[in-house]
């Protein structure tokens, strides 16, 4: 009966062993497998974090990118003015050298009237002596009158001639400025980028100006990459900037003319 116990016995005490052993080499294989996961989970936390400081900075960024935006759209909006201010000006001269054009000619012939008026009074005929005196003084009195209103009218003719000349001269720089813009050549090859778009007016701010020999009504081309966008068309020209219009026409309807794109002129091949 001992014999079976101590049988017995070993067999349990090697059950055991064998159990512990196989416990033992289970507890270790779930502390490999919580230390992995522990160290997935640091890494997985440091890249949280990474991706958070991350979009924090991208967030910073496009409160700057909205404020330059809105500043360079505020600035378009001025530029915008500023040109039909111009244009407006330009208009309101062309207009008040014509008006002033005819009053010169009306002047004119107004003191043309005058002179005929004073030379047939300086040949009219004494009729007798009374009547002759009295007639005399009236005709000296109307001459004299009569004079004293052509040099008047002379002074003033001079004047609006003088006026008429500098609205002229000034209207001819305009003209020739505008002109001499029209007429200039673009490098072939000039290339910049487009610094902000208004979709609702169809225009864009261009990083080149008459420093880089921008010049207006020129066509450039919008690419992104490889990829041709459309058209555009000069319309102002400032000395570091430039306002050009979408040419909505050449721009295929998958595709959006964006901030950042690059802009290439290319001369017209005859």
């Amino acid at each position: 009966m001992t014999k079976i116990l101590l049988i017995a016995s070993i067999v349990l005490s090697l059950g055991a062993a064998a159990l512990g052993f196989l416990n033992r080499g289970k507890l270790m294989d779930a502390r490999m497998e919580v230390e992995n996961s522990a160290s997935q989970i640091a890494a997985t936390q440091k890249q949280l974090e990474s991706v958070t400081k991350d979009i924090e900075a991208k967030k910073t960024e496009i409160t700057g990118l909205s404020s330059e935006k809105d500043q360079l759209t505020s600035q378009l909006g001025e530029a915008k003015t500023e040109l039909d201010k111009s244009k407006a000006d330009l208009t309101a001269a062309t207009e008040k050298a014509t008006a002033l054009e005819a009053e010169v000619t009306g002047m004119k012939a107004d003191a043309e009237a005058k002179d005929l008026k004073i030379a047939e009074l300086e040949q009219r005929p004494a009729g007798g002596a009374a009547p002759a005196a009295a007639a005399a003084d009236g005709g000296t009195a109307e001459l004299t009158g009569t004079t004293a209103e052509r040099d008047e009218a002379r002074t003033l003719l001079a004047a609006a001639q003088d006026e008429n000349t500098g609205l002229k001269a000034q209207i001819a720089e305009l003209q020739s400025k505008e002109k001499s813009r029209q007429t200039s050549q673009m490098r072939q090859g000039l290339q910049g980028t487009i610094l902000a778009v208004n979709q609702a007016w169809n225009f864009v701010v261009l990083s080149l100006g008459d420093r880089q020999g921008v010049v207006a009504n020129a066509e450039m081309l919008v690419q992104r990459g490889n990829q041709l966008l459309g058209k555009i068309r000069i319309t102002s020209v400032e000395p570091s900037t430039s306002i050009a219009d979408i040419m909505v026409r050449t721009v295929p309807r998958v595709f959006t003319v964006r901030p950042a794109a690059t802009v290439i002129y290319q001369a017209k091949r005859d």
